[in-house]
């Protein structure tokens, strides 16, 4: 309670607060929340105070709670919202009549001008946390939340979109690698039936032997490229490619037929034996040796059976140094 002065004159005794006016309204910043409270008669929140008054809710805390202790404001609990505590509303009290017939009024507190950081206690020793604040964190709560299951939900559309794109990309790679490689092997039949039949006409049996033996190898060939086409079912229920046959991209054949006959000058060889050193067909061999002897690189030393040698070592110096028309010719034996 505040000190009470007391002052006298010939027919009447008043009393005042020793920190307020004589009308008993305290001075500074709580006489800012006494005329805020006064101001709505049918109560106000501390937070409403706040604004109204212009001072901070920890002094106006502060000074309601001094208020209710002097008997001049009175707390009630406001009405739930279905969202937590209400916050309490404060109203005045007015003065009570003195037993001599003179008015008194209940001392104000003394203003504590200094601004505390903190919430001061309610009268349950609780810090008091008003519903807007409350509500305004729960908010934040469930924006944040709200924010990150959209951003979570973005970045799985993202991955998905990717896995399927890259599942493209390698579908459309393995199809071009295995469209090349029947391609390549449909090529070399197409060139070793070719010779097969000649030889057949020409009455070669080597020729037609080896014809066959190679056809039947690349019969082989045609099968295992028609599985890795359509793939083969695993457990997972995706399809996963077979190994595209038993040859990788061939490299141009002529200068490695013309290498093994320079290689062997003084030897004659047949189509057959040179497609067995270099593990190509005896048909695309026959090809690439008929355009060796075309260019004058190789020669013809025997109609049946076919055998081919070496010209001359300085034809094959030139065919070393000319690399321009491998690429022609590898599409002819190929």
């Amino acid at each position: 309670m505040a000190n009470i002065i007391t002052t006298a004159t010939a027919d009447t005794a008043t009393t005042a607060p020793a920190d307020g006016a004589a009308d008993g309204r305290p001075t500074g910043a709580a006489g800012a929340v006494w005329d805020a409270l006064n101001a709505a008669p049918d109560g106000a929140t501390v937070t409403a105070l706040a604004e109204a008054s212009g001072v901070s809710r920890a002094t106006v805390t502060k000074a309601l709670n001094a208020f209710a202790d002097a008997g001049r404001a009175v707390r009630a609990a406001g009405e739930g919202t279905g969202r937590g505590r209400a916050p309490d509303v404060w109203s005045p009290v007015a003065p009570t009549a003195t037993t001599d017939g003179g008015d008194t009024t209940p001392s104000a507190p003394a203003d504590d001008t200094a601004t505390d950081t903190t919430t001061a206690p309610d009268a349950t020793g609780a810090g008091v946390i008003s519903a807007d604040t409350l509500a305004t964190a729960m908010q934040v709560l469930s924006d944040e939340a709200d924010r990150r299951a959209a951003a979570a939900e973005a970045l799985r559309k993202a991955q998905d979109e990717e896995a399927e794109r890259r599942a493209r990309v390698d579908a459309e790679l393995r199809k071009a690698e295995q469209r090349e490689t029947a391609r390549v092997i449909l090529t070399d039949l197409l060139s070793t039936v070719t010779t097969t039949l000649a030889a057949i006409a020409a009455d070669d049996d080597e020729g037609i032997t080896s014809g066959m033996e190679d056809i039947a190898r690349y019969a082989g060939s045609v099968r295992r490229t028609t599985r890795a086409t359509t793939g083969t079912r695993t457990g997972t229920g995706t399809r996963t490619p077979r190994v595209t046959g038993d040859r990788g991209a061939p490299s141009p054949l002529r200068p490695l037929v013309a290498g093994h006959l320079n290689a062997f000058p003084d030897l004659e060889f047949t189509p057959s034996e040179i497609a067995k050193v270099l593990d190509r067909s005896s048909g695309a061999v026959a090809n690439a040796l008929d355009t060796l002897v075309g260019r004058g690189e190789a020669v013809l030393t025997n109609e049946r059976p076919r055998r081919f040698r070496a010209a001359t070592t300085a034809t094959t110096a030139a065919n070393d140094a000319d690399p321009g028309d491998d690429d022609a010719d590898s599409t002819t034996a190929a």
